[in-house]
């Protein structure tokens, strides 16, 4: 099963599989995994607020697998298996085969929508999530649905609000198995280690401090942090185009929940309160809920086992959407690939050192050069909310590298309008002093430093 669910994320997604960029983290956690194979623990070279979980993800992947190509097969790996183990989930819920084969396929469809393309946290997270649902379902020992939750936990700390409904779930199926407190201690024990092995691991190197201020502290003030003007109308009105169908089949659940579908109806709540914790309302924040929806598109459908014709209706209403999201997101992706062409004329004329003020950073990785800063994501300088999360001083930042005269420096054709106007200002000063255009790409113009400088 999931060999041939592999298969079909593999055809899905074969047109971005060299694609440089599809979305701005990714870039970011690709740096970051680059920088630990290298011998620098994440946070030291390149700040970021994720958990360690992505990075080594990414890392192992990126041992085998050359270039960008690593994050586009391990997304392949990460949903074929989601899918697989999501039928697996609604066979054993449902008793029914079809409608966990339909649960899968499903899944496949409706992960290339939402920033699904992207190597995004939200998918591996879910696959540690879904696993640790399958596991609770067949029984399994405390301590392994435990470590599953701890796993997800610490590929993005969203995995908090599922956690416990999962483990309501193994309690309830191990109550006849072995004493209520001896599961729910192998559940805390399991949950923990994974969070105790990577403080172990920042103690050894004397970096704990370093680690609890990225990957903890600035996870609450960025919590704390207003949400987005319009983000919520935004996100209903993308949700319900996307993935209307899938809703409305959890709603339907909901309002009719008998005993045996209130684990699910708790599951899509508590990953409703995962996806809309940031407020910041984000496509990729609701991945986080793609499992439990395609769960219960299944349960659905078995309950249709004896009308064939409705059966396929139902199918039909679920997966047009999903498809016509789909086919718009690959239509999206399939335009210029700037970074790629602009790393490749930077790459020619043998560039020494790079400054990429506010298009992608994943650019440092083609090229191979060195980031100036830790903080590699336009964002965490030039926006108005990561900065404060970071700790950063911008303006003091911005002109450290501009001190520093990097040899080129690529920026947006047409900045951003959530860019500090401040620091676009201090930019445009120094490339009218100091540097030449050089070349210009799709949306990117580069400059080269002034000879003699």
């Amino acid at each position: 099963m999931f060999l041939g669910f592999l298969l079909a994320a593999a055809l899905t997604r074969l047109p971005i599989l060299h694609r440089a960029v599809l979305d701005w983290d990714e870039s970011l956690y690709f740096l970051m995994a680059a920088q630990w194979r290298a011998g620098h623990l994440p946070y030291t070279t390149i700040w970021d607020n994720k958990p360690i979980g992505i990075y080594a993800i990414f890392a192992v992947f990126q041992s085998f697998i050359p270039g960008i190509a690593a994050i586009r097969i391990a997304s392949m790996v990460c949903v074929g298996l989601l899918a697989a183990v999501v039928a697996r989930i609604t066979e054993k819920i449902t008793q029914h085969r079809a409608a966990g084969l339909a649960a899968g396929v499903v899944l496949v469809a409706a992960s290339l929508s939402n920033d699904g393309l992207s190597a995004n946290t939200e998918l591996f997270m879910a696959c540690f999530t879904a696993a640790a649902v399958l596991a609770a379902l067949h029984r399994a020992p405390g301590t392994l649905v435990g470590v599953l939750l701890g796993l997800a936990f610490m590929v993005k700390y969203v995995a908090l609000f599922e956690a416990p409904v999962v483990g309501l779930l193994l309690l309830y199926e191990r109550r006849h198995l072995a004493a209520p407190w001896r599961t729910a201690f192998g559940l805390a024990v399991g949950f923990v280690v994974p969070v105790a092995l990577a403080g172990l691991v920042y103690a050894h190197a004397g970096l704990l401090g370093l680690w609890w201020e990225d990957s903890v502290l600035s996870n609450l003030r960025r919590a704390a942090s207003p949400a987005a003007p319009g983000a919520l109308l935004y996100a209903l009105q993308t949700q319900a185009l996307r993935w209307g169908p899938l809703y409305a089949g959890a709603l339907a659940l909901i309002a009719c929940a008998a005993r045996r579908q209130a684990f699910l109806a708790a599951w899509v709540l508590a990953g409703l309160a995962g996806a809309c914790a940031a407020r910041s309302f984000y496509d990729h924040y609701f991945l986080q809920m793609l499992p439990v929806l395609c769960v219960i598109a299944g349960y659905w459908l078995a309950r249709l086992a004896g009308r064939p014709a409705l059966r396929a209706v139902l199918l039909l209403v679920v997966l047009a959407p999903l498809a016509w999201a789909g086919r718009t997101a690959l239509a999206q992706a399939s335009g210029p690939d700037a970074p790629a062409e602009a790393a490749a004329a930077l790459n020619e004329a043998g560039a020494r050192s790079l400054y990429v003020f506010d298009t992608q950073p994943v650019i440092y990785a083609l090229t191979g050069l060195t980031p100036p800063t830790r903080y590699v994501l336009p964002s965490e300088l030039i926006g108005p909310t990561l900065p404060a999360v970071a700790g950063v001083d911008p303006a003091a930042e911005v002109a450290r590298i501009l001190n520093a005269q990097p040899e080129y420096i690529l920026r947006r054709r047409t900045p951003s309008a959530n860019e500090n106007p401040a620091l676009i200002d201090m930019l445009n000063a120094d490339l009218a002093a100091h540097y030449t255009r050089w070349g210009q790409f799709p949306g990117i113009d580069a400059y080269v430093i002034k000879p003699g400088r």
